[in-house]
């Protein structure tokens, strides 16, 4: 992964646009919903969201939960946008790849989009175990990441596809499959683990013109899609959770 290009290309975007925040609100509620059903967060929770770009899922789970919550993101600029929205939540700038941050020390690690950043499987791998370290025993990981299954993105994103646009992304993103993120979850030594299809994933901004022309349809189809039996198979998004192992059972069940 070049961590530089990732830096470049979110900087200039908070140059050229201010606040990194393309999602719907539909897509929000979507994921608060799933996040509330999953961890069932009490408000002295600790939390923080690693990969929180201008802190716009981090400023939304500080509101609906009113636990503590810090966010950290590798561009500066980002970052000073998201200061810039509030006091709350606390923010750092930061590599979730070696924090820095002591081990145990938060209830749920969240990572927003960020996984799909990591091109290579190793690279997402020291990701997570960095993760793990600084999660309590007990504690939760909740994510969410573009899915390979998933049609529309597909033809989106995917390099193999004849309609591809790489327009508003970075040179390292990439779709991630289910068996991928299972298989480096349980290698990184997390339990439960439970990952999911989920659609209703609309989208306010896209970088492409002919995108945006079309996405009015496409948020059409993201909700049909939320209430099909498909979702779960061709969800736009991979929402992923599991628990740092501890000596006793956990009882929240990942089966939102």
């Amino acid at each position: 992964m070049d961590v530089k290009n990732e830096v470049s290309f979110f900087d200039r975007f908070e140059r050229e646009h201010g606040e990194y925040d393309v999602l719907g609100e539909g897509a929000y509620s979507r994921l608060l919903a799933l996040f509330g059903r999953v961890g069932r967060p009490t408000r002295q929770w600790k939390v923080i969201d690693l990969g929180c770009g201008s802190g716009a899922f981090t400023r939304r789970l500080s509101r609906e939960f009113g636990f503590q919550i810090t966010g950290m993101d590798v561009s500066p600029r980002l970052i000073d946008q998201a200061i810039q929205q509030g006091s709350q939540p606390t923010y750092l700038v930061g590599d979730i790849t070696t924090t820095g941050l002591p081990g145990e020390g938060f209830d749920c690690i969240v990572y927003s989009g960020v996984l799909h950043h990591f091109d290579a499987a190793h690279t997402r791998l020291q990701v997570l175990r960095e993760g793990l370290r600084i999660l309590r025993p007990g504690g939760l990981l909740f994510g969410y990441d573009p899915s390979w299954h998933s049609p529309a993105m597909w033809l989106y994103r995917s390099p193999d596809s004849p309609l591809y646009s790489n327009k508003g992304k970075t040179e390292n993103e990439v779709l991630l499959k289910r068996q991928e993120l299972e298989a480096e979850l349980t290698s990184a030594g997390f339990v439960d683990i439970y990952i999911r299809g989920v659609a209703g994933i609309t989208f306010r901004y896209v970088a492409s013109r002919s995108a945006r022309l079309l996405l009015p349809l496409y948020n059409l189809y993201e909700l049909a899609l939320r209430f099909s039996p498909l979702e779960n198979r061709w969800g736009t998004f991979l929402v992923s959770c599991a628990r740092k192992s501890c000596e006793k059972d956990p009882t929240d069940a990942c089966n939102a």
